[in-house]
């Protein structure tokens, strides 16, 4: 028992490092020094890395789209196989792609104020009423957020959604794009059940689950490998044709934000006609990202709602089988279903779906495609990590057992092994940087957290990481969006009394939070018990108070 629980918990953690698509930076163990040297138009970091031999590892560092792609062509015969094919683990692993946005909110270029922030601070100085989807508002733009999820980790857009709501800015906003965990946060931003309502789904509900949640114990299992471990053989033996997954998404699209923290559906209903949420997720046949919203009959109720979500958040191999969306369904709800999970289905019409991750995780293209003249991306990655990961053998075996042998998608197996995935997000990330900075064809920006910054782990389940995740993300928000310039830069302090660490003090399981927020509650225990918890009236400049700066 003792092996089997070693060979578990090892897998778990190599697990949560390199494989969950999580994109997670493989870390250099020792010293790093730059070199000055390049390769063709790539500039490459020697690493020493920490290895019994002391070998030099290289490191490629790209910094535009049109570097990446050349990259990809291996032109420099670079990263070569002995049948002259291009080894794709070799390449990615020695790429560095790396977010770098950190000129918003900057203490020190002051001046620098991006098109898109002019454009929301003058609708907020304005009180720019949410104008119907059928018509234009009188500056003739349309604002469109976007939001990254990434499991666990979407803890830190979510803090960012709660500063855009702290700073008065919710309205000027006129369409939300959601991927993967992002659609939830979108929605509870949607119905505006913030700052502490929708976020407190992170660090009380999901960190309180346990298994119900995250069963890590279930690593085995996607590896095709759980009879190895005697914890699972009843699992195997009494188990429902597809078994049971690490992460139930069941748990947070059904339990939780229909039962436990429900969704304001009669709210978000009407936010549709205003501000329409868009739910991204990944068209495996089609090769392709898709839209789910309201208007187009993507879904038509919360279960549906949830369906939709439940294709956006699919991580391949990790929470479940394949989502597929049925659209010529149109049967009540009971006798048919539009969304439904099940792998390997082959019917006319029936399209599966996975996580957003898989074709466009940020889908600030899609919102240009579909009528955006500006967008602000909402990332959950810090900035200055590498964001494409690197493949491990773990993941060989998912990918293979998942698309291959459960599901017969050959073609997907093949672009994810190629790290196709991993190239498209690099792809946006890079033009991301530059749209940020003012450059390009397009007025687009992205808000991420500072280089060094703590990164959440996707199966992260500690309530006071997750929690400090949220007031990161809020910090971060807050210094980039506050109109005067004089207040970049306390972020934090804000994020401290808006969020304080008496958020820690209460137990979520002995509070009922379905109405309202489970702080709401607290403070008025502690309120009645005669130690209150004083908010300062003003903690920070909202975009109102702070105008326009002379």
């Amino acid at each position: 028992m003792r092996l089997n629980n070693s060979i578990t918990a090892l897998c778990a953690f190599l697990y949560s490092v390199h494989v969950a698509v999580a994109f997670t930076h493989g870390k250099i163990l020792a010293a790093a020094k730059l070199s000055n040297a390049s390769v063709g138009t790539f500039h490459h970091t020697s690493h020493l890395a920490a290895t019994k031999k002391g070998k030099e590892s290289i490191k490629y560092k790209v910094t535009s789209v049109e570097e990446l792609n050349e990259y990809f062509e291996d032109k420099d015969r670079l990263f070569r196989k002995k049948n002259d094919d291009i080894d794709y683990d070799k390449l990615i692993t020695a790429l560095e792609v790396e977010g770098d946005t950190q000129i918003l909110g900057s203490q020190i270029e002051t001046d620098f104020v991006h098109p898109t922030l002019k454009v929301i601070h003058e609708r907020r100085r304005n009180n720019s009423p949410l104008t119907p989807t059928t018509e234009t508002r009188p500056d003739g733009k349309k604002v469109a957020l976007v939001i990254e999820g990434g499991g666990m980790r979407g803890c830190v857009t979510a803090g960012m959604v709660g500063a855009i709501y702290y700073l008065g800015l919710e309205d000027t906003f006129d369409v939300i794009y959601g991927s993967s965990a992002g659609t939830v946060i979108g929605a509870y931003f949607n119905t505006r059940q913030l700052p502490w309502f929708g976020p407190e789904i992170y660090y009380d509900s999901l960190t309180t689950a346990g298994k119900k949640f995250i069963d890590t114990k279930r690593l085995l299992r996607t590896l095709g490998l759980g009879l190895l471990d005697p914890r699972l053989i009843k699992d195997f033996i009494f188990r429902n044709s597809n078994g049971m997954p690490v992460i139930k998404l069941e748990y947070l699209l059904k339990e939780t934000m229909q039962e436990k923290k429900p969704l304001d559906w009669d709210k978000f209903v009407e936010m549709q006609k205003v501000q329409p949420l868009k739910v991204v997720a990944s068209a495996l046949n089609k090769q392709e990202s898709v839209v789910f919203d309201l208007a187009n009959g993507g879904f038509t109720n919360i279960q549906e709602l949830s369906g939709s979500m439940q294709g956006s958040c699919l991580i391949p191999g990790i929470t479940g089988p394949i989502v597929n969306h049925d659209a010529s369904c149109t049967a009540p709800e009971g006798k048919g279903k539009k969304f439904f999970a099940k792998n390997n289905v082959r019917s006319p019409g029936v399209e599966p779906l996975a996580d957003a991750l898989v074709f466009e995780p940020l889908p600030h293209r899609t919102a240009f495609a579909e009528g955006a003249t500006d967008v602000i991306v909402l990332r959950s990655k810090p900035d200055g990590s590498d964001v494409t990961g690197k493949p491990s053998p773990f993941e060989k075996l998912i990918y293979s057992r998942f698309f291959k042998r459960k599901n017969k998608l050959k073609h997907v197996h093949k672009y994810m092994r190629q790290h196709g995935a991993r190239k498209i997000y690099a792809e946006l990330v890079l033009e991301l940087n530059q749209g940020t900075k003012g450059e390009g064809d397009k007025s687009m920006m992205a808000i991420a957290v500072p280089p060094g910054s703590p990164e959440v782990a996707r199966l992260e389940a500690r309530r006071s990481a997750i929690f400090d995740g949220v007031r990161r993300g809020f910090a971060r928000a807050y210094d980039s969006l506050v109109e005067d310039p004089n207040e970049r830069g306390r972020g934090h302090i804000v994020a401290l009394q808006v969020l304080p660490d008496e958020i820690l003090e209460y137990d979520p399981l002995e509070i009922d939070s379905k109405d309202r927020s489970a702080f709401e509650v607290f403070l008025e225990q502690k309120e009645a018990a005669g130690e209150g918890y004083d908010f300062p009236p003003i903690v920070g400049k909202t975009a109102k108070e702070a105008g326009q700066p002379c």
